[in-house]
């Protein structure tokens, strides 16, 4: 299920991303232990008013008959639920033209602690 919010996150990401943009995914452990994954682009964003509802199944920014993005309006619901299923918290900041940054957070007893050896620069790229 994680992997589903994140590939829903990113896809919504890129969708209503201007050409160029950037999409930033980020994840980090805070101090209180609970897991935060973070996505961020610099799209057509999300009004104040609307902020309220797209969590929502089926609610869409663009819901004319002329509409610009395809979807059915279902991604942010999904993330929720399967949030919800782990008991994490979605947020969401935004503002028409501003961009989006969503983020999941998943509390300390959802979180897997364990030592990992991070990746150096050099691996990854020979990987």
């Amino acid at each position: 299920m994680v992997r589903q919010i994140v590939l829903n996150l990113l896809s919504n990401a890129t969708k209503f991303s201007f050409e160029k943009g950037e999409v930033v995914l980020s994840a980090l452990i805070d101090p209180d232990g609970a897991c935060l994954i973070q996505v961020k682009d610099q799209g057509i964003g999300i009004s104040r008013e609307q902020l309220e509802n797209v969590m929502q199944p089926f609610v869409q920014v663009d819901s004319g008959m002329n509409r610009k993005y395809e979807g059915t309006g279902l991604g942010l619901a999904l993330v929720k639920s399967m949030a919800d299923m782990h008991g994490a918290e979605v947020t969401i900041e935004s503002g028409e033209s501003e961009g989006t940054l969503v983020t999941v957070r998943f509390p300390p007893d959802r979180v897997r602690h364990e030592s990992v050896t991070p990746i150096s620069s050099a691996g990854a790229a020979s990987a």
